[in-house]
C-alpha cells in the first residue's frame, strides 16, 4: 500500500473548537459561556446562543484571523439539567458543518416534577395535590415532551397521565427508559382510555420500563380486535420501506388475540395478508417485510375486500387504515354507509399528498373516524400505533369497583384498606414477577404497582386520576396524600456527588476525569467509580474509572457518532451506586471538518503495515510504476490430472474393444481434422495415375474399332483362303490334295482390366479379410 498525502485546500474557513460552561451551578449563581472560534480570514460574522434548542439571542461580532474568544453572562434561577448550543454564521464561510458546538451545565435544588397530560386542564387536581409535597411541578401537554434526554434529566420524576405510545414516538419512549434505568429520573404513568394496553404500550420501551406487562394472563378473555390495513403504494423516496415499518408498528402493538390483514394493489386488488389471528406474528411479520404496494387507482375494490373480510370476522371492534397519498377514487357513499353499518369505522393517513386532501378527509368522516395529515415520514409509525390502539379498548374495564389492598407498602402508608373509595374504571394489564403490587381490582388486575428499574423507580397506576374514573376521589381526603406518597418514592434517589469532573471529546474518543476531594481538601483515595455514557442514539456504555493518581481517575470511551453524549457518574459501595453526577460532552461534527493537513503518522503507519511507502506528490515519479519481483506460487493440479486419466480411460477401453483397420482409421481421423479444423478449405479429389493410364488405354481401343461410320468392305466376311476339300471315308474315287499346314495366329497383346473389375476385386479381397 503505497500513500500520497493531500492537504486540505478550504480558505475562509470558521469552525467553533468549543463551548466552555461550568459542570456543576448553584440556583441564581452568575456565570459566563465561553465560545471558541478559529477563522482563517478575518471575517465578520453572527454569534447565536440556544439554551435547551430554545434562541437565546445573537451577536454581531468580528473575527480575526486565528483564534477568537467570546463570552456571554447567563444567570439559571431554576435547577436542572441545561445545555447551550452555539452556532456561527460568517459569509464565505467554505464548511458550515463545523460551526456549532455544544455545552453542558446542571444546577441542583428543589425537586422538580414533570407532569404531561393528555388534557392538562382535567389534570390540574392532581398537580395542586403534588404541589402540596413542596415539589416544584410543571405541568403541560403533548407538546411539552422532553425532545432530548438531557432535558429529561432536569426532572427528578415524570408522570404520564393518560398518554398513548402513539403520543409519545419510540424514540422519545428509549429517552425515558434511558431516562429512568441510566440516570435514576422516576416515572409514574398514570392509566386511562389511551393508556397501557388500550394506548399500544405493548413491546414498546415504555412497557419495559413499567413494573407491568400488556400481555394478559391467559386465564382471562378479553374481546378480540381486528385491523385491516389498506395500503397504497407511496410515491416519494423510500415510501415503501416506509410503509412496512408503519404496518410492523400496528403488528407489534396487536395482541395475539387479535386479528390483522393487509390488502394491497399491485396490478390487482389482492391480500398481501389475509385477516387472522396474530398469534406469535412471525407469518404475518414475514409477509410485511416483503411487502411492494403499486399505485392504487380505486379505492372502490380494494376497499370491498377488507370490508367483506371484516364482516365475516367475529371480532368485537373492528377498524380500516387507509394508508395513501390521496390520488385514487374514493369509494361510493354506498360503500361507505355499509361499511359504518355494520360497525367498521375508518381512519386515513395522508402522507406526500399531491392533490388535495379532500378524498382522504371524506372517507375519515364517512367512516366515522380520524384524518391524519404527515409531512414527515418520521411520523407516520406513532400514527399507526396509535390508530391501532383503536381496536386495543377491548382491555379497558368500565365498572365501579372498590380497591383491594392484599401488602403494604411505603406508596400507600398511612391509608387504611378500607378507606379507598370506588372507582369506575382501569385497563387490565398483569403484574411482572419483581414488581410490589399493593393494590388490586376484584378482577384480580394490578391497580398500583411499582418496582425499581436500573437506577430509577418506576409506578404504574392502572386507572386515572380523573373525573372519568376517578370522580369519588377527587373530594376524598387522603387524594392529596396519596399522589404526594407516590411522587416522593418515585424521585431520584441519588445524592449528588461531589466531584469535579470533566468530559473532553478529542479525534473520536472521550475522556473523563474526574477529582476526588473531601470536605477537608484530602483526596479521596480507592474510590469504585462507574459511568454510565449514553450516546446520541441513545445506546448504552457502561465503563469503570481508574485511579491514575491521587484522588484522580479517568477512563476513555469511545465517540463514533455525532452528537450529545450524557454521561451518569456514580460512586458504588457494596455494589449499589449511593452519589451521582450527570455531565456531558458533544460531538459537534465530524473530526475530519476540524483538520486542514493530512494525518502522517496515520499515513506512515498505513504504508509500513502495507509493504509500501509514503510518495511525494510533488514529485515527478510515476506513482503507478514500481520494481516489482516477479513471484511464482505453486498450484495443485491433481484435479486437473484426475479428469483427463478418466477421459484417457474411457478412450483406451474403447479403442481396445472396437477393431478398425487401417482405412477406417484414416477415414476417422480425417473426418476428425475436418471437425476441429473446420476453417480450412476442402481438399480437391486427386485422382490416382494408375486409374488415369486405364482411362486413357480405353479410349485408345474404342477409337481403333470399327465405328458406325466406317466405309462397307465385301470382302470382310470372305475367307482369305478357299477351304480344303473334306476326304470321305471308304470313298477312294476322289485323291485327296496334299495337305498344306496352317499359319500360326499371332498372339493379341493381353489388355488390363476394366475399373470396374478392379475395383470389385479390391472389395472382395476386403471381405475376405473380415472373413
Amino acid at each position: 500500500v503505497d500513500v500520497i498525502p493531500l492537504g486540505v485546500s478550504r480558505g475562509n474557513d470558521v469552525f467553533v473548537q468549543k463551548v466552555q460552561v461550568p459542570a456543576k451551578l448553584k440556583k441564581g449563581q452568575t456565570f459566563e459561556v465561553k465560545i471558541f472560534v478559529q477563522a482563517d480570514e478575518a471575517t465578520p460574522a453572527t454569534v447565536k446562543l440556544y439554551r435547551n434548542e430554545q434562541f437565546l439571542g445573537e451577536q454581531k461580532v468580528k473575527l480575526e484571523a486565528g483564534k477568537n474568544l467570546f463570552t456571554f453572562p447567563q444567570t439559571l434561577p431554576d435547577p436542572g439539567f441545561y445545555g447551550y448550543d452555539v452556532r456561527v454564521e460568517a459569509p464565505g464561510d467554505t464548511l458550515p458543518q463545523n460551526n456549532r458546538a455544544t455545552g453542558f451545565s446542571s444546577v441542583k435544588g428543589d425537586p422538580r416534577v414533570l407532569v404531561i397530560s393528555s388534557d392538562p386542564d382535567l389534570d390540574r387536581q392532581m398537580a395542586a395535590a403534588l404541589q402540596s409535597a413542596r415539589l416544584e411541578i410543571h405541568l403541560t401537554g403533548l407538546n411539552g415532551i422532553p425532545s432530548s434526554l438531557a432535558e429529561m434529566d432536569s426532572y427528578d420524576a415524570i408522570f404520564l397521565n393518560n398518554i398513548s405510545a402513539g403520543d409519545l414516538g419510540r424514540d422519545t419512549m428509549q429517552r425515558l427508559e434511558s431516562a429512568v434505568r441510566d440516570f435514576g429520573v422516576g416515572l409514574v404513568c398514570v392509566g386511562g382510555e389511551n393508556a397501557y394496553a388500550a394506548g399500544g404500550y405493548r413491546n414498546t420501551p415504555l412497557e419495559t420500563t413499567l413494573p407491568v406487562s400488556m400481555e394478559l394472563d391467559s386465564k382471562k378473555v378479553l374481546p378480540r380486535g381486528a385491523v385491516v390495513l389498506v395500503m397504497h403504494g407511496m410515491e416519494f423516496a423510500n415510501g415503501n420501506q416506509v410503509a412496512r415499518d408503519c404496518a410492523l408498528g400496528c403488528l407489534q402493538a396487536l395482541g395475539p388475540d387479535d386479528e390483522l390483514g393487509v390488502v394491497l394493489w399491485d396490478g390487482t386488488d389482492k391480500w398481501l395478508h389475509e385477516l387472522q389471528r396474530v398469534g406469535d406474528k412471525k407469518a404475518a411479520g414475514r409477509a410485511i417485510a416483503g411487502m411492494n404496494q403499486g399505485d392504487l387507482g380505486d379505492f372502490g375494490g380494494i376497499m370491498r375486500q377488507a370490508h367483506a373480510a371484516l364482516k365475516k370476522s367475529t371480532a368485537n371492534l373492528k377498524h380500516i387504515i387507509v394508508f395513501s397519498d390521496g390520488d385514487p377514487a374514493p369509494p361510493s357513499k354506498a360503500m361507505m354507509d355499509e361499511i359504518v353499518g355494520d360497525r367498521i369505522t375508518v381512519s386515513t393517513v395522508l402522507i406526500a399528498g399531491h392533490v388535495g386532501p379532500q378524498t382522504m378527509m371524506w372517507m375519515a368522516e364517512n367512516g366515522k373516524g380520524r384524518f391524519y395529515e404527515i409531512h414527515n415520514p418520521n411520523d407516520l409509525p406513532q400514527v399507526f400505533i396509535k390508530e391501532t390502539s383503536v381496536i386495543l379498548k377491548s382491555a379497558i374495564y368500565e365498572e365501579p369497583f372498590k380497591p383491594q389492598q392484599r401488602a403494604a407498602s411505603e406508596l400507600i402508608s398511612g391509608i387504611g384498606s378500607g378507606e379507598y373509595p370506588n372507582l369506575f374504571g382501569y385497563v387490565a394489564t398483569t403484574q411482572k414477577p419483581r414488581a410490589e403490587t399493593p393494590l388490586w381490582t376484584p378482577k384480580g388486575d394490578p391497580l398500583l404497582a411499582h418496582w425499581h428499574y436500573g437506577l430509577g423507580r418506576a409506578v404504574a397506576f392502572t386507572s386515572d386520576a380523573r373525573p372519568k374514573w376517578a370522580r369519588n376521589w377527587i373530594g376524598w381526603d387522603r387524594y392529596k396524600q396519596f399522589w404526594s406518597q407516590i411522587a416522593q418514592w418515585s424521585l431520584r434517589q441519588l445524592e449528588n456527588a461531589d466531584f469535579t469532573s470533566d468530559v473532553i471529546v478529542e479525534k473520536g474518543e472521550g475522556s473523563i476525569n474526574v477529582e476526588a476531594l473531601d470536605e477537608k481538601g484530602n483526596y479521596r483515595n480507592f474510590l469504585d467509580l462507574r459511568a454510565n455514557v449514553v450516546g446520541p442514539k441513545g445506546e448504552r456504555q457502561s465503563v469503570r474509572l481508574e485511579q491514575t493518581g491521587p484522588g484522580h481517575y479517568e477512563v476513555k470511551f469511545p465517540t463514533k457518532e455525532v452528537g450529545a453524549y450524557l454521561v451518569n457518574l456514580m460512586q458504588m459501595e457494596n455494589g449499589e451506586a449511593v452519589a451521582g453526577q450527570v455531565v456531558g460532552a458533544s460531538v459537534n461534527y465530524s473530526p475530519e471538518f476540524a483538520e486542514h493537513e493530512p494525518n502522517l503518522n496515520l499515513l506512515r503507519r498505513l504504508a509500513e503495515t502495507g509493504g509500501g511507502k509514503i510518495l511525494d506528490p510533488s514529485s515527478t515519479d510515476n506513482p503507478f510504476t514500481h520494481d516489482r519481483m516477479k513471484t511464482s506460487q505453486p498450484k495443485n493440479l491433481w484435479e486437473w490430472l484426475l479428469k483427463l486419466a478418466i477421459i484417457l480411460f474411457v478412450l483406451d477401453v474403447g479403442v481396445r474393444r472396437i477393431q478398425l483397420d487401417q482405412e477406417e482409421w484414416a477415414k476417422a481421423t480425417a473426418t476428425l481434422r475436418r471437425w476441429v479444423f473446420f476453417w480450412h478449405p476442402k481438399p480437391v479429389p486427386h485422382h490416382d495415375e494408375s486409374l488415369a493410364t486405364l482411362l486413357a488405354r480405353r479410349d485408345v481401343v474404342r477409337s481403333s474399332r470399327t465405328g458406325a461410320g466406317t466405309e462397307a468392305r465385301p470382302d470382310l466376311f470372305r475367307p482369305e483362303q478357299a477351304p480344303a476339300p473334306m476326304e470321305v471315308p471308304g470313298d477312294t474315287s476322289r485323291p485327296v490334295a496334299p495337305t498344306t499346314p496352317a499359319a500360326t495366329p499371332t498372339p493379341a497383346p493381353e489388355e488390363k482390366p476394366e475399373t470396374t473389375s478392379r475395383l470389385l476385386e479390391a472389395k472382395k479381397r476386403a471381405q475376405r479379410r473380415r472373413q
